[in-house]
Formats: structure tokens, sequence, C-alpha cells
């Protein structure tokens, strides 16, 4: 057993047997044992962090003796992105998350301790999951030996190269993207365990654990969101850099698996923030804080099942049974329990409401919470669509883009319009507030239905499509304009009159913090829609590239005010000058894989010792041992002669003739000395293949760089684009080329409102940031000012 499966079964040990322990003593009530938890749940963290640590390192030096770490890494790899070939997969993705996991659950533990049953309860759900997550590795384990690859080989086997990591990843933002994501999940496993012992609690009698907890609650989910909002911006940088397609969001499987649960998770900060234990969201806020934690698994579990054709899918295999598996226990917990309490109920009325009017605060943000909820709806719906189409039916189907758009849109709209109604409404009171919403609300019909010109339309309709898509689909994008200005005014107005009225610092670094959030996800909002509708492109093609006759002067494209210059054509293929042991087999190597190897095309090197001249061939042995070359007499390479250090490639053939144990079958172009291989010898496995070229728009120089693509012959031959952004502030100009057989396919796009957009994400993480710091009930940082005067004692001025 090597160290990282020893270091999983100790990691499981740790974590299973603090979960028990903490079971058991809220079961029966006695601490027996307990004082070992405290050990037990750092342990834990440090093994899973080792585990982690240990594979990571066997990727940087490439072990590939490590099966996982063949598949998804090779040498000439630089090391970030070998780095990132530790999550390229199921099995490295699942070690992070449990690490991370870990990690939550001891800080969990060392900040609150476990003061009380509902404690232990908690932390035991919590180690639960570590050990869970560890119990998968156990079963699929990332440091399962090449042989389970390849039983028959010999002991000692190690491949000299590895397959290489999926080429869509080799990027730098695929390096951040799935950690920043599986630390946002991890940190959901503490809400999680907080709102599935509540309700456990409530179940047996002991009273709920959500009004104790729930500081903690709001402040991880903060955190998480936090992440969750870096990794889906992350991700929508990385397809419109890497695919080559100009866009940022593609509803693509995976993308929309991890936008539902960043959906679901606003609707539940804005739940939790407004809940009171005996009123408002007693049962719906601990339900939520469960239930996206879930919905996390669930998706993950969904793009995992092999159903779905994504760019970023991940191999189907034993961990995938493993993640329903799980997915059933946290829907039950997060889900079926809390339907279960609150249909038991028989009085589950707001508080609040008795004797007053529907109009007020608390009803705007219950709307609110429902919006978010039916938005995470339309996506968790298509999503789960195809799955639940193919068990039932055994077809295959994908959900068009436009069904997400056009049934989200006005879901959208809907939301600012309230949000500004809802911030206006506590500035300047319920009459002039709903003076505001209808005025704002009969633009955006009017704006519905003044297109300037067909592009304005929000998609093409057809004849024979639903009502919805045709009704959607043919308003213009100048519906969003009166919603998104409504939005900002009303946080604008509301902000910054209560940050002007208090004197607490914290105050009003929160107030800041929530007017960049809501402003920049109404920004977020306007910048969509017409990024997409008026991107406009045009495109050129160039010939002779490569041969010397191609055209260097600016040529005119067809249709556009942009011109392009080709200046020069590039083709490399890596890796460059790699070292022999990289890819060839030594002498002792052949020999100790012994027949395994007979019929097979390998690549050998080791030191000429001996050349003997038969009739019909030469034969020349290798490091003085039973491994030889076989060459056509006629056409030996001069540079074969004793002394020399060569590398050949072809047929092994082993006990071919009785002097040798294996005779390596080679011409002329496949066997020359180290320091200078011939190219059918040495393997390609990125060829670099682009133009270098300047585009102008008018007389003026807008972006130049090299675009071409990467294709990777060893990889089925699949290709990722080097494309050419240069970012205004006004637009992007986004260059892609295709050059193939001497030919150059060039197009240039001009992509509106990207900065605007990368504005609203900026604006989103850093007002996130500012709340969860400075939040003078549950901020990270301790006011030394004056208390906030502008909080009212009513919940419902709560933010």
């Amino acid at each position: 057993m090597n160290v990282g499966s020893v270091l999983l079964w100790l990691a499981f040990g740790a974590s299973a047997s603090a979960a028990v322990i903490l079971a058991r003593a809220y079961l029966v009530d006695d601490d027996a044992y307990l004082d070992a938890v405290s050990k037990l749940t750092p342990a834990a963290a440090v093994l899973l962090v080792a585990a982690l640590v240990q594979l990571t390192y066997q990727f940087v030096v490439t072990d590939y003796s490590n099966a996982y770490v063949w598949e998804n890494t090779a040498s000439y790899l630089p090391v970030l992105y070998r780095v990132t070939g530790v999550y390229a997969a199921n099995e490295g993705s699942v070690l992070l998350w449990a690490a991370i996991v870990s990690i939550v659950a001891m800080v969990a533990g060392a900040v609150r301790g476990i003061p009380d049953r509902h404690a232990k309860l908690i932390h035991a759900l919590t180690l639960g999951l570590v050990a869970y997550f560890t119990g998968m590795l156990l079963a699929q384990s990332p440091f399962a030996s090449i042989r389970s690859q390849f039983p028959g080989a010999p002991p000692g086997f190690v491949p000299t190269s590895g397959q290489g990591l999926n080429p869509l990843l080799v990027d730098p933002y695929m390096a951040i993207h799935p950690p920043v994501m599986f630390t946002a999940y991890a940190l959901l496993a503490m809400p999680f365990a907080i709102g599935a012992a509540h309700f456990v609690s409530l179940f047996r009698g002991n009273g709920g654990v959500f009004p104790t907890w729930h500081g903690s609650v709001t402040r991880w989910l903060r955190l998480s969101w936090l992440f969750l909002t870096g990794a889906v911006a992350l991700g929508g940088l990385w397809s419109y850099t890497v695919l080559g397609w100009g866009g940022i969001w593609a509803w693509d499987p995976v993308e929309t698996a991890i936008l539902i649960p960043w959906l679901f998770l606003t609707a539940t900060l804005h739940a939790v923030t407004a809940y009171e234990p005996t009123g408002r969201y007693r049962v719906l806020a601990p339900a939520m804080t469960a239930t996206v934690f879930a919905l996390a698994v669930y998706t993950t579990s969904v793009v995992r099942s092999g159903v779905f054709r994504s760019v970023h899918s991940f191999a189907d295999g034993g961990i995938g049974a493993a993640f329903l598996v799980l997915m059933a226990l946290t829907v039950a917990l997060g889900i079926v329990a809390p339907v279960v309490y609150w249909l038991r109920e028989t009085d589950d009325t707001d508080s609040d409401a008795t004797g007053r009017r529907w109009l007020r605060r608390s009803n705007l943000l219950h709307l609110a919470v429902l919006g978010f909820g039916l938005l995470t709806f339309v996506s968790l719906w298509g999503l789960s669509f195809p799955l639940l189409r193919k068990a039932i039916t055994g077809l295959e189907v994908s959900v068009e883009a436009r069904y997400y758009n056009l049934w989200s849109y006005p879901l959208v709209l809907g939301i600012l319009l309230l949000l500004g109604f809802y911030m206006d409404y506590d500035h300047e009171g319920d009459r002039r507030a709903l003076v505001g919403l209808g005025v704002f609300t009969a633009a955006t019909f009017v704006g519905a239905v003044v297109a300037p010109s067909e592009t304005w339309q929000l998609a093409t309709t057809r004849p024979d499509d639903a009502v919805v898509y045709r009704v959607v689909g043919s308003s213009s994008a100048l519906s969003v304009l009166p919603p998104v200005a409504y939005a900002i005014l009303g946080t604008v107005k509301r902000t910054g009159g209560r940050i002007l009225a208090t004197t607490s610092r914290n105050a009003k670094l929160k107030q800041t913090g929530i007017t960049f959030i809501h402003v920049g996800a109404a920004l977020l909002v306007l910048s969509l829609p017409f990024m997409y509708l008026f991107a406009g492109q045009a495109s050129v093609m160039a010939t002779g590239v490569g041969d010397g006759s191609m055209d260097t002067s600016r040529q005119p494209i067809q249709g556009a005010d942009y011109s392009v210059r080709i200046l020069e054509h590039s083709r490399t293929e890596f890796p460059q000058d790699p070292s022999v042991e990289t890819y060839a087999l030594s002498t002792d190597q052949v020999v100790r894989r012994g027949a395994s190897l007979n019929g097979s095309v390998q690549t050998v090197h080791g030191t000429v010792t001996d050349v003997r001249d038969g009739p019909r061939a030469t034969v020349v042995q290798l490091d003085g041992s039973s491994v030889w070359l076989g060459l056509p007499d006629t056409e030996i390479n001069a540079s074969v002669a004793p002394g020399q250090r060569v590398v050949a490639r072809g047929q092994l053939m082993w006990n071919f003739v009785p002097s040798a144990d294996a005779v390596v079958l080679v011409g002329p172009e496949t066997v020359g000395p180290v320091a200078d291989p011939p190219e059918s010898v040495v393997p390609t496995r990125v060829v670099v293949e682009g133009v270098s070229l300047a585009v102008y728009d008018g007389d003026r120089l807008r972006a130049s760089g090299i675009a071409g693509q990467r294709r990777y012959p060893e990889q089925g031959g699949m290709q990722v684009r080097d494309v050419i952004v240069d970012r205004g502030l006004v637009s992007d100009t986004y260059v892609i080329a295709g050059v193939s057989d001497g030919t150059a396919s060039i197009t240039v796009k001009r992509i509106p409102f990207v900065t605007l957009m990368r504005l609203a994400i900026v604006l989103l993480m850093l007002g996130m940031s500012l709340v969860a710091l400075f939040d003078p009930r549950y901020g990270a940082v301790t006011d030394a000012a004056a208390p906030d005067t502008n909080r009212d004692a009513n919940p419902e001025v709560a933010d």
C-alpha cells in the first residue's frame, strides 16, 4: 500500500471515529470519549491535506507509477498545468473537496467548540460528510497504481510518458476555477449541517438549533457566495478566451450546474437575513440553508453521470454512483425532512402578519426569495429534463440555450423591478414608491414593444414556438433599461441615506457593500443581452500562408470597417528538445517489461556496444544487453557506431532470434543520435500553428498578436483556439484564426459591454467582501466606533 492510500485510510478512520463519537454523544447525551474529537478532527484535516499534497507532488514530478497521474498529465506540461491535472477528473476533485470540508470542520470546531448537545449533532454531520468523501476515495482511489490499469504488466512497469491533460484545461483560468468552486461547495457543508441538525433536533423534541447558530450560518453562506461568484466568473472568462466562439455563457450543462446553487444560495441569503425564530422564515430559512448544499451535490452528480456532452465533462466511473448515494442522503436531510416537518406543523403563520396590510417589506422580501427560487427552477429543470427523458424513454435530448434565456428573462426583469420598489419603499414610503413602480413597469412594457430594428429582438421566433417563446423572444432588449435604472436608483437612494445617517464605520462599509452588490447585479443584467445581440463579426481568407507567397499588405474585410495585415506564419511543435528518458525506454526497462512488449511499437535508447553485419540486415547491440536493433543492411545509418548514444523507434519482437531477448526493427528514418534524434522518433504532443497579424479599424491599430490553434495529435487531434482579445472601454475586439493547408481564415468580432460585465463582477465580489467583513452584527472585523444607529430593532430593516 502506497503513502497516499495510507493517508486516506487514516483520514477515514479519524473522521468516521469522530463522527460516531459525536453521534453517540448526541443520541444518549453522554460525553464519554468526547475529548478525542478535538484531536481526531484536526488529524483528519491534516491527513487529507497531506494526501492532497502527496498527489500534487506526484503530478509535479510526473510519477507515472500512479495511474491517475498517468491519465491526467504529461512531462511536457508546465508545472502550473501539472498541478491543474490534480483535479482534472473525479478522484482528484473529490480529494480536493474532502480536504477543504475537513478544514471547515476543524475551523468550526475550534471557533465554536462543542458547548451543547446541538453542537454535537452539527459536528457529527459535518465530519460524516468528511468520512463519506474519504470513503469514496477509498473505493476509487487517486493513488491506485499503474498495475491497476495494466494488470498483465510485469512488476516494476512504469510508462515513460503520460496521456496528457484535457487540452481545454490548459488555461490559467482553469488552474484557478476548480479550487475556487470546490472551496465554495465545501463552505456550504457547515450551513447544511446546521440546517439538517435543526430539523433532526425538532423531530426529536430537543428544540431547533438555528436561532443559536444563525450568525454562523450567515457568515458561512456569505463566504461561500463570494467564492461561488468568483468560480462562475472564472468559468465564463475561461470560455471567452479558450473556446474561441466569442461568448461568456453558452448554457453548457456544467455551466448551468454551477449557476443553480449560486441562484439558490442568493435566495437563501435573503431568507436567512430576514429569519426570525418565531416568525418569518422559521421553517424556510433553515430548510433553504440545508437545501443549497444538496443542490450542489445534485448538480455535481448529474454532470458526472455521463448523460451530457459537455466541453467540461468528466469521465463516468465508480465515484459517479457514490455521488448518487450522497445526493440521496443530502436530499433526505436537506429537503425531505424540512418538507415533512412543515406538513406536520399546524400553525405556520407569519407572526408578523396579524393586523398588518399586505404591502410591507417582509412580503416584498418573500417575492424576492420566490423570484430567485423560480430562476433556480428554470435552470434546474433544463439541466434535469434530459436526464429524466433518457431514463424514461432511452432517448437523448438537449435543451436549447433559448429555453434558459427566454424563461429567465422576464423573471430577471421582475426581480429588478422588485429590487427598485423594495429600496424605494424603504426610502420614500409606499405611496410614492407605488408611483415609481408603476412608471418604471410601464416603461418596461413600452421598451419591450419598441424595437428600432430586428437586431434588438431578444430571439428569433418560429410559428410553432410556445407562446412564451413568441412573446418574450419578440420583445426588445430596450425592456431591460427601465428595470436596471430603477434598481440602481432605488439602491443608491436608500443605501446613500443610510450611509449618511449612521456614525458607525462598519455600518457605512456594509451599506457600501450592499450598494456594490445590487448595482453590480443590475449592470450584469444590462450587459449580457446587449453583449450577444449587438456583437458583430466579419471574416477574410488569406492564402499562401507558410509558403512565402502570402500577401503581407493590409486586406479589407468585406462588410466591415476592419482591415487585417498578416505579418508572418508560425508553426511550433511541443515538447521541444525533450530529454530522451521522457519518451524512450532504457534497455533495463525493456528487459524488466519482458514479453509484455512483444509486437508493440516502442521507442528505446542506449549506447551502441556492438554492430554486426549480416547478408540481409545489420544488428546493433545497446548497452551490452540482450536488447538489439535490427536495420536493413543497405540503409544503415552512419551515426550508428560503437560508443554512440542512439534512440530508435520500431516494432519490438521478443525472442525473435536465439541470441537476443528483444529486437527492435527500425529503419534509417527511425534511428539516430540522442543529440539530434529523427523527427519521427520524438513524440509531438502539441502542434501550435498561427499567424502574427494586426487588425485595424480605419487607420487605427485595434489589436495585434498571434491567433491560431493548438492541435493535440495524441489526444484524438483535439484543437483549442488561440485568440487575440483587445479589451476596449466600450467593446472588445476579438480575433479568431484558423490555419490549415496554407490558408488562414480570420474572423474579427466586435463584442460590446464586456468591460461593463467585468465591472459588474468586480462590484459583486467587492460588495460581498465588504458585507462579510464589516457587518456590525456578523462581520469578521469589529467596529471600534459607535454602534450602528441606523439599524432598527425591527428585523424587517436588517439587510
